[in-house]
């Protein structure tokens, strides 16, 4: 009987700027020394922000690319959609503008396209953005990476590896492209 791997949580504590933090008050909590001003300590489902790219162990580069790419991927499928009650009352005269629901949508399709055309142009026939899509939006870890890139039913450990590692390289062009890093 084999023993469970336990894998490790994706739920991260970070620290983010406190928006109810007023000017003065961080002011005061720099000058009595207190080691996070102006921030507070937030648990984040890493699944939820960056799909199955939290099980690559990826730099914060590449993790806030892929949250951007999740982002831009989820925008342009949903179109920008949002829910409007049609019953509640305009404030201030103004309503409903439905072109701008239609605009984010259309801004999310063309930074999507940008995409598309910037990494197709880059690979020799191979679709980068499908491998994105494959880990980043349909939250695959690097064993179910391995096992759809070099079809065969189980990937051994070196084989897993070779492509998380090939895949982080993917993500560090995409931390580049989308200007989070230097060349690598």
């Amino acid at each position: 009987m084999q023993a469970a791997v336990k894998e490790p949580s994706p739920i991260q504590e970070t620290w983010v700027d406190s928006p109810l933090t007023t000017y003065a008050q961080f002011l005061h909590e720099l000058d009595t020394g207190v080691p996070h001003a102006g921030r507070e300590k937030v648990r984040r489902d890493m699944r939820t922000l960056i799909g199955g790219f939290c099980r690559f162990h990826g730099s914060q580069a590449q993790n806030e690319a892929a949250a951007r790419f999740k982002a831009i991927y989820e925008r342009s499928q949903v179109g920008g959609a949002k829910a409007v009650d049609p019953e509640k009352e305009p404030v201030d005269g103004g309503g409903i503008n439905p072109e701008s629901v239609i605009e984010i949508g259309a801004d999310a399709r063309r930074q999507y396209i940008r995409l598309i055309n910037a990494f197709d142009a880059k690979a020799s026939g191979k679709r980068i953005i499908e491998h994105f899509e494959f880990v980043i939006a349909n939250d695959h870890g690097p064993t179910a990476y391995a096992r759809w890139l070099l079809r065969t039913p189980k990937p051994d450990g070196r084989e897993v590896g070779r492509m998380s590692a090939e895949f982080r390289r993917m993500v560090d062009d995409l931390a580049v492209h989308l200007k989070l890093q230097g060349r690598v």
